[in-house]
């Protein structure tokens, strides 16, 4: 066990100091905040304060931790060691920043609670994060910050270094906005689909269409079952997030009455675990999100307990206590919409904390690393290797590699083959590395 002393245990120094310790090293901590039981302890021990206390193992701290509300903070970047790090701190710091307020405000996404400039959808874009400004957005820098920690302590307190028979977790996501291509649409949107395919002399796609609404062919969508068992031959879990709202206002998508895509929901629902893709709506008002909770439990009998945001977070002061009012537990939408890398810098998972209502919560946030649309921001060839490499090049062994998909990506379509082909070929390579 390690004491650590601060003048002052607030929840934010609980909150990180308990996530880095005990989650992502498996070190047991204890917090004080007395001086004589601290002196006493001859045991492993560290402070945490603006000066020591004596010769022991000591971290600088900065003011975040011991402050309540949102402020805008002064974040400076430099280089230490060959990581980007910031909230510099004095000289008789073992390490010359605050690595936990640092990290805390990383985790916490403190910045987006900051004014920022928002794109045309109301959202948070990577080019506005430190992270992305920086270029250390496709590295969970907090990870790395956190394996140079363990090395300090280790020197200092081998005894309390235990190995880790954790191992890398890979989470293929497959999120289902439309599960059909061309079934189950109104006659509107099918007569655009034939005349977009007209207009860019994509004959193939509409042969497809034609064949596939004279009930000729499956649709090419239809490739549930066999992805299913693919991920399983590779020792994988995947995880179904399907949208099920009244009010999407796109016409792409399938109406929640249809009793085709309610038995595909439920057929899924009994091979896989089965997740709500909430609507954009829903992120906005309570009783959208709650309406869409209750239509998919209604349909599948199975309490929902895992969400993701279709096309990304609005707004995550908003949506978070929502989902934990909901009694959600766990969330897939910690990435960005249109670039690969690590949203909060890490690839732990980690517990929601309310900066409004300084609490922890029990909503568990799993970060996503990349999303089909970040990916098609390069070649097919380009963007697989760069998250496998990702994958590869974790420093922890406890990481989470999480990545999204749509039933595009397996489509038997002539247009998407090239893409389905990368695909499988890049999920039968995390084998080989596992």
């Amino acid at each position: 066990m390690l004491l650590i002393y601060t003048t002052k245990i607030t929840p934010r120094i609980r909150y990180i100091f308990y996530h880095i310790f005990f989650k992502m090293l498996n070190i047991q901590i204890s917090l004080t905040d007395s001086v004589s039981n601290f002196v006493a302890f001859n045991s492993p021990k560290l402070s945490y304060s603006k000066k020591p206390l004596g010769n022991e193992l000591f971290f600088s701290s900065c003011s975040l931790l011991f402050e309540q509300g949102i402020q805008n903070s002064l974040v400076k970047v430099f280089k230490w060691k060959k990581y980007p790090v910031f909230f510099q701190v004095s000289s008789q710091s073992i390490i010359p920043f605050d690595l936990f307020a640092a990290s805390f405000y990383l985790i916490t996404r403190y910045e987006e609670h900051l004014p920022h400039i928002k794109n045309v959808e109301g959202q948070f874009t990577s080019s506005e994060s430190i992270a992305g400004k920086n270029n250390f957005l496709d590295k969970p820098i907090i990870d790395y910050w956190v394996l140079e920690l363990r090395s300090i302590i280790k020197e200092k307190f081998p005894e309390i270094i235990i190995s880790s028979s954790a191992s890398k977790k890979i989470v293929p996501i497959l999120e289902v906005s439309t599960a059909y291509k061309f079934k189950y649409k109104s006659a509107i949107f099918s007569v655009y689909q034939a005349i977009k395919s007209m207009w860019k002399l994509n004959f193939d796609n509409l042969f497809d269409q034609i064949l596939v609404l004279f009930r000729f062919k499956n649709d090419p969508f239809l490739e549930y079952d066999f992805i299913i068992n693919f991920f399983k031959k590779n020792n994988l879990s995947l995880v179904f997030f399907f949208r099920f709202t009244k009010y999407a206002l796109d016409h792409s998508s399938e109406s929640i009455f249809n009793s085709s895509f309610q038995s595909l929901i439920k057929n899924i629902s009994d091979k896989s675990i089965l997740g709500l893709l909430v609507s954009g709506f829903a992120q906005k008002k309570e009783k959208f999100l709650k309406k869409e909770i209750d239509g998919l439990f209604n349909l599948t009998h199975k309490n929902l307990k895992k969400v993701r945001l279709n096309n990304g977070i609005i707004s995550i002061s908003e949506i978070y206590p929502l989902l934990v009012q909901q009694e959600i537990l766990e969330d897939y939408s910690m990435g960005y919409k249109d670039s690969i890398g690590y949203r909060a810098s890490t690839s732990l998972p980690f517990y929601y904390y309310d900066l409004i209502n300084e609490i922890k919560t029990p909503l568990k946030i799993f970060p996503i690393v990349a999303t089909e649309e970040s990916l098609k921001q390069k070649n097919e060839t380009k963007g697989f290797k760069k998250i496998l490499d990702l994958y590869s090049s974790l420093p922890l062994q406890n990481s989470v590699h999480a990545f999204t998909f749509s039933p595009k990506v397996i489509s038997k379509s002539k247009e998407d083959i090239n893409l389905r082909e990368s695909f499988l070929k890049y999920i039968s390579e995390y084998k080989k590395r596992k």
